[in-house]
């Protein structure tokens, strides 16, 4: 046959090979622009836009499911180191770094800045001036009924009365300080790790 063949109601070329090669290689050609293409609306659409996207914490719910369970555990410990430290061991000390170590335990779990907006400055403040005026007051007051600066038999309660009070000032002062520490300092490296990643 010469030129143009006619099988089976079809028309083919002289070369029926060649023709094939070129029309599977065009098909491949288009499917692989088409794939790459793909490729990379999707790799646009993961970077995506920082601002449609903030960057997020994400905290793990076994954390908040423990830290939920043994604060209360923690604050009461807190509470029984303060009061009982005075005949068993414990002490103000203890306590407050126990009770100061319940609210960072909440911090750790559900972050540091979500922490500082749910605390109020003013009652953290207020348990920390709560502490020193009684500390003071307890030291003070005890020169005008005769005694030396923090001499508690001079008071009209019990000695133990009076340690349990002293006991309690210490507490709050140092779970205060500790709170107001490691909760604003961490808060605020997280919102400037934040603003760095915006940034970049």
């Amino acid at each position: 046959m010469s030129g143009d063949d006619e099988v089976h109601g079809y028309v083919t070329d002289d070369d029926p090979d060649e023709k094939e090669e070129i029309v599977e290689g065009d098909t491949h050609g288009d499917t692989q622009d088409a794939a790459e293409d793909a490729t990379a609306r999707e790799l646009d659409e993961l970077e995506g836009d920082e601002e449609a996207v903030p960057p997020v914490q994400i905290q793990s719910p076994v954390v908040k499911t423990v830290a939920r369970i043994v604060t209360p555990f923690v604050i009461a410990f807190g509470v029984y180191l303060t009061l009982f430290g005075t005949s068993l061991p414990g002490g103000a000390f203890q306590g407050g770094v126990m009770m100061a170590s319940a609210v960072i335990l909440i911090g750790l779990a559900f972050g540091f800045e979500p922490t500082q907006r749910w605390l109020d400055p003013r009652g953290l403040a207020g348990l920390f001036v709560l502490g020193a005026f009684l500390f003071g007051g307890i030291a003070i007051v005890a020169v005008p009924l005769g005694g030396a600066v923090l001499e508690l038999f001079v008071f009209p309660l019990s000695v133990e009365d009076m340690v349990k009070l002293v006991e309690v000032a210490i507490a709050a002062l140092v779970s205060g300080v500790i709170i107001g520490l490691v909760i604003w300092l961490a808060a605020g490296y997280e919102k400037a790790e934040k603003d760095g990643g915006d940034d970049a």
